[in-house]
């Protein structure tokens, strides 16, 4: 996957947040949803909300919810909370980032180059709330029955 674990849970958390955004939502709620560990989860859903793209309510009656619009939160923006834009800096072959070979480059950098910014271009431009489709597709399918 072209994702961290971190940051799929993340995405999977953010879309849920989102098709529930009327109530608060507990961690447990949503890692038994996505078969997800609870404590990694838990850890995740820290870090959103300290990077402010969720709040959270401590308590018996507590929970996350989301702090903005769905719509605007991309999943680049959560791939940034979680440091791993970086990866999409570096070079196909070696292990560092492509801007350093500008001068010699590989053979195929400029089709990686490409790529990449055709991958990013998507991240930037993908909503939460259109993982929020994809969610509620998942949890509440058409044909049941």
């Amino acid at each position: 996957m072209i994702f961290s674990d971190t940051v799929r849970y993340a995405l999977i958390a953010l879309a849920y947040l989102a098709l529930n955004r009327d109530r608060l939502v507990k961690v447990e709620e949503i890692a038994k949803t996505h078969n997800i560990p609870r404590p990694f989860l838990a850890k995740v859903m820290h870090e959103l909300s300290k990077r402010g793209l969720v709040h959270s309510v401590k308590g018996p009656r507590g929970g996350f919810t989301l702090t903005k619009n769905p719509e605007d939160i991309t999943i680049w923006d959560v791939i940034k909370v979680f440091g791993e834009d970086y990866k999409y800096e570096m070079c196909i072959l070696m292990p560092h980032k492509c801007s350093e070979f500008s001068t010699n480059p590989c053979v195929v950098h400029h089709k990686w180059e490409e790529l990449k910014a055709s991958i990013v271009n998507f991240f930037k431009n993908t909503s939460i709330l259109e993982l929020m489709g994809v969610e509620e597709k998942h949890l509440y399918p058409a044909s049941q029955g």
